[in-house]
């Protein structure tokens, strides 16, 4: 996350936040900030209310309406700060500094960060997926998920979805949303697994000022953000038992309880689930409740994975190549007869994701018109096929595949260098790892990398 703070402790506070690993830039008082608002672009800044404050905030929020600002500011003018967070800042610290009030205001901010991020995702999937996208397919599974995904849109009831990693679970969600009656209303998610079971109750409950130390003002939670839209709890099976009771309470009665407040507030929601687990084993071994399951379970919906719908893969394949051809202002590729093969043999462990990651390597690395071996020889799930047979069933040419695939695998790796200059960081996220992994293969095969 990049930090942009203009305040009184600068010093200290981009000490602090270099050293738990964030890039921060410095706009000291002595220079203009509004330079450095129009001239980068940041997902969060700590803003010190001085005389350009206001203005300073407004800026920020112009060049990119998603950055999250939170005021510094001494405790006499804190009814200015309190009047700039009405105006759309995300919150507000009094000086001097407590690193403690910070570090919580950080980690709320990066929560709200994601959850932005995720809904920009799900918006932009759930257009794809409207004129086509993901939900393209011919295979009787996917005509049965449209037809409920049609059906379940316009109603109110709870949705559970299940599926592999890597279905499209979180954009059935956004479809159950978007084309329903509530899509003027946000939809607002929430990675069950990806915040401490510490931080999650306020986060989705939110509180009153002096429910807990640092509980400095109030807090919206999350819940309440999505009055009149959709709830999404993604991965509901790592939501702990005590959450899951006060989960329940929420479901059955339309009202949350903010920590510290004295009276329950009615919300109007639309609750959607998503798990890649099985609810009703873990009911079983007592991991999750059995009432909060059937009042969640009152639609279901199962994403059937990759290959139980092996019939899409041609089109799935071309749509994936068309959009990755465009972006890259290149002409749709050809598919080699190989990998058509390969491509309707694997088990797809990754699913339409992994399918999806295939087909953006192979635009970004192929020089030439046509989609053959030498990218399918870059992926880990190449060294087999579903019953254990040797990949070189797929291959013509020649037999040494050790040889073959090493000659190809780095090919690919200088090439994607040279497409990007020689930065490495890019280079990985073209081929599809790590730059851990890069700089060891590269080692491996002696190509020299820009320090």
């Amino acid at each position: 996350m990049h930090i942009f703070h203009y305040n009184d402790e600068e010093k200290r506070l981009h000490r602090y936040l270099e050293q738990r690993g964030n890039t921060s830039l410095i706009v000291s008082a002595k220079s203009d900030p509004f330079d450095a608002v129009s001239s980068s672009s940041f997902d969060a800044a700590f803003v010190g209310l001085h005389p350009h404050g206001m203005q300073l905030v407004q800026a920020l929020r112009e060049c990119n309406p998603h950055t999250l600002v939170t005021i510094i500011t001494p405790e006499e003018h804190i009814r200015q700060a309190m009047d700039a967070v009405k105006w759309g800042a995300f919150d507000f610290l009094i000086t001097p500094l407590d690193f403690g009030a910070v570090e919580r205001t950080l980690i709320m901010m990066l929560r709200e960060y994601e959850m932005l991020q995720r809904q920009q995702r799900l918006e932009t999937e759930l257009a794809a997926a409207v004129g086509g996208g993901q939900l393209l397919g011919n295979s009787v599974s996917m005509a049965n998920l449209r037809r409920i995904i049609g059906q379940g849109a316009s109603s109110t009831a709870p949705v559970l979805i299940t599926g592999e990693t890597g279905t499209g679970k979180e954009l059935v969600a956004g479809l159950l949303h978007g084309l329903g009656p509530r899509r003027q209303r946000p939809i607002v998610s929430v990675n069950c697994n990806a915040i401490p079971s510490t931080l999650l109750e306020s986060e989705l409950f939110g509180y009153r000022k002096g429910a807990f130390t640092g509980a400095d003002a109030d807090r919206q939670g999350l819940l309440t953000s999505a009055d009149g839209g959709t709830f999404l709890f993604d991965e509901i099976s790592d939501l702990e038992l005590p959450l899951q009771g006060k989960l329940l309470r929420v479901l059955q009665q339309g009202e949350v309880m903010p920590l510290g407040a004295k009276s329950p507030q009615s919300i109007d929601v639309r609750y959607i689930a998503a798990t890649n687990r099985d609810l009703k084993d873990l009911v079983q071994q007592g991991r999750f409740r059995e009432d909060l399951y059937y009042r969640l379970n009152v639609v279901p919906i199962f994403v059937p994975p990759l290959r139980e719908r092996l019939e899409d893969i041609t089109t799935l394949t071309l749509h994936f190549l068309k959009i990755y051809a465009e972006k890259e202002g290149k002409a749709p590729l050809q598919v080699a007869p190989a990998v058509w093969k390969w491509l309707g043999t694997h088990d797809w462990p990754g699913n339409i994701r992994e399918l999806e990651n295939l087909c953006q390597r192979a635009v970004a690395l192929t020089n030439g018109d046509t989609f053959d071996t030498d990218v399918l020889m870059l992926s880990d799930s190449f060294a087999g096929t579903p019953n254990g047979s040797s990949s070189m069933n797929f291959l013509e040419g020649e037999p040494n595949l050790s040889a073959q695939r090493d000659r190809a695998e780095r090919q690919l790796i200088e090439r994607a260098l040279a497409s990007h200059r020689g930065v490495v960081a890019k280079a990985a996220r073209a081929l599809g790892i790590s730059r851990t992994t890069l700089y060891n293969r590269a080692r491996k095969m002696g190509i020299r990398l820009r320090p």
